[in-house]
């Protein structure tokens, strides 16, 4: 991480907008009136604390401020606490929802049950003899290729009535969802974005996704590209398609749905969650993983979950 500049912001009073370059992601601090607020979703403990070491003798108050922080009692955590102090408070996503700061909002964890009993045994097999590397990237591929994933992917956006968002992770598979719900389905919008998207189209994009009249909006991205730093508000649903191994992104992915808007007052924004279990004999990694996100996300920040299984 290197700072790439340092600029005044349009504010009445002493605000300078810090931009800092993590490889291709840039995330924002702000410094004003003394105070520096960090907002770094994705630095390191080492990051943050260089950052911060810097503002000594400028800034009178340091206030650290984040979604995704470290877990307690990890040295992550104290070497943050070291430059900021200790945590003041938490908040949890719920407590958030009851006082109306965000929208309500409910996870229904689709679990798609594809009975394929020698695949699950293979790859639980590869796991159990150390090659767990190899059998993430089987079950990976095997959703990817799945005919009847992909449609009852297609059939689950066919049923949305408002602007709605789908994220991905493989580059592959994202554009073959969006060329297959272009090709299949009627009275929608659909527009994309990935790492190679140029900024003046994303702007361009995000834009129409605020538009609330005629056809539903549904944008296929990247996680990479629309977990953090996008804010789109009138999104009513959203579909994680693949798993992801980072709790952050996971967790700043479900935060662009909580934006308020009035098509969501009275109402939740839904957020489905796509987990895959081969077969209900075998624990296996996707299986595994999506478990970590309910008992680590879901519980903990008291959203409202429901587990479907859901036979493909």
């Amino acid at each position: 991480m290197k700072i790439k500049s340092i600029k005044k912001i349009e504010y009445n009073d002493d605000v300078c907008n810090l931009r800092i370059k993590d490889g291709n992601d840039i995330s924002n601090n702000y410094y004003a009136n003394n105070i520096c607020v960090s907002n770094c979703h994705k630095a390191k403990a080492v990051q943050i604390t260089t950052i911060m070491k810097r503002t000594y003798g400028y800034t009178d108050y340091r206030i650290g401020m984040s979604g995704t922080f470290p877990e307690k009692g990890t040295s992550e955590l104290m070497a943050i606490e070291s430059v900021t102090g200790p945590v003041v408070k938490k908040v949890s996503a719920s407590a958030l929802m009851a006082k109306g700061l965000i929208s309500n909002a409910k996870i229904k964890c689709l679990l798609l049950q594809h009975e394929e009993l020698e695949f699950a045994q293979s790859v639980y097999t590869i796991k159990k003899h150390g090659g767990g590397k190899r059998a993430y990237q089987l079950e990976s591929e095997f959703i990817q290729k799945s005919e009847k994933r992909k449609l009852f992917i297609s059939k689950l956006v066919n049923k949305f009535k408002h602007n709605s968002l789908v994220l991905f992770h493989n580059i592959a598979y994202g554009t073959e969802l969006y060329d297959y719900f272009r090709s299949n389905l009627i009275d929608m919008n659909f527009y994309y974005i990935d790492g190679s998207t140029p900024a003046k189209k994303r702007q361009y994009i995000i834009k129409q996704m605020e538009v609330t009249t005629g056809n539903p909006n549904i944008l296929v991205a990247s996680y990479g590209t629309l977990s953090t730093g996008v804010s789109i508000k009138a999104l009513k649903n959203m579909v994680m398609t693949q798993p992801f191994r980072s709790d952050s992104l996971v967790r700043q992915s479900i935060g662009r749905m909580l934006r308020l808007h009035e098509n969501k007052e009275g109402e939740h924004a839904v957020i489905f969650d796509l987990a895959d279990q081969f077969h209900s004999s075998y624990k296996t990694i996707l299986y595994n993983q999506y478990i970590s996100r309910k008992n680590g996300i879901y519980k903990k920040q008291g959203f409202e979950h429901q587990e479907i299984k859901i036979v493909i």
